[in-house]
C-alpha cells in the first residue's frame, strides 16, 4: 500500500490556520444580549455598577448605511482597590452578532463614544480622578491592519506617548502639567487637535498663566506625533 505523503499533516495543519486568522472575531463567541444595555452594567468591573449613559452608533456610509456598528455604555462605580472609578464598555456588531470590543476602567467619568473622520476613527474622552485631571481617553482608527494579507479593522491608537515629544514644540519655560481637550471631530480637513493652559515653573497647579496652546497632530505607527503648536499668549491686564 502507498503511504500517504509526509507533506500532507502541515499542509493540513498551515490550511486550518489560514482558516482560524480569516474568521470573525466572535466566530467560536454566542453574540452578546444586549437587551439590557440601558439599565444594567454588562461586562463590568466595577461594584455596586450603574450605567451613567448607553446607546449605538451605526454605520453612516454606503450600502451599510443604518446598519449597527458599536453601542456602548459609561458606568460609576467602585473598586475595592481605587475606590470610586468610572468605565466605559464598547461592544462591536459584525457577522450578525454583538462582541465586546474594548472596555477601560482607569478614570473617574468617560464620555459617549464619538465617530470623526467620516467614521473611521473612534473617540472616547475621559479623565482621572483628582486634581491632575489627566486624559484617560481611547482612540481607534479604522483602516489595513499591516498584516500579509490586507484586510481593514479598528486599530487602538498611542495618544499618550506624544507628552515626550512635545516640550521642543512649546515656548520656553511652558509646561503642560494635565490633561489635554483632545478635537478629533474636524471630519472635513481631517484634523487632529488638543488645546491646553500652558504652566510656567512657580505656578500654582491650579492656576495656570503661562497662555493657551493648540497641538496638532498627526498619526503615524498607530501612534499620535505632535507636528506644530499655535500659541496664545495671556491676555494682559
Amino acid at each position: 500500500m502507498k503511504r500517504p505523503s509526509r507533506l500532507i499533516l502541515p499542509i493540513l495543519v498551515a490550511t486550518g490556520v489560514a482558516i482560524l486568522l480569516f474568521l470573525p472575531r466572535n466566530a467560536f463567541a454566542a453574540g452578546l444580549d444586549l437587551t439590557q444595555l440601558d439599565q444594567t452594567c454588562l461586562e463590568t468591573q466595577l461594584k455596586n455598577c450603574k450605567v451613567l449613559t448607553s446607546g449605538r452608533l451605526n454605520s453612516g456610509w454606503g450600502d451599510a448605511e443604518g446598519d449597527p456598528l458599536f453601542a456602548w455604555q459609561t458606568q460609576s462605580g467602585f473598586t475595592d482597590a481605587d475606590g470610586v472609578l468610572g468605565g466605559f464598555v464598547l461592544f462591536y456588531y459584525a457577522d450578525g452578532a454583538w462582541s465586546l470590543f474594548d472596555s477601560g476602567f482607569d478614570g473617574y467619568r468617560f464620555e459617549p463614544p464619538r465617530l470623526a473622520a467620516e467614521q473611521t476613527m473612534l473617540h472616547v474622552a475621559g479623565v482621572t480622578a483628582g486634581t491632575g485631571a489627566y486624559n484617560a481617553d481611547r482612540l481607534y482608527l479604522f483602516g489595513d491592519t499591516g498584516a500579509a494579507a490586507y484586510r481593514e479593522d479598528w486599530t487602538r491608537i498611542d495618544i499618550e506617548s506624544w507628552r515626550d515629544d512635545i516640550k521642543p514644540l512649546l515656548p520656553e519655560g511652558l509646561e503642560i502639567w494635565k490633561g489635554v481637550d483632545f478635537d478629533f471631530d474636524d471630519w472635513f480637513y481631517g484634523a487632529l487637535n488638543a488645546r491646553t493652559p500652558l504652566w510656567r515653573a512657580d505656578d500654582g497647579n491650579c492656576c495656570p498663566s503661562g497662555g493657551w496652546a493648540t497641538i496638532h497632530f498627526e498619526i503615524e505607527d498607530n501612534s499620535l506625533v505632535p507636528v506644530s503648536v499655535d500659541y496664545l499668549p495671556p491676555s494682559e491686564g
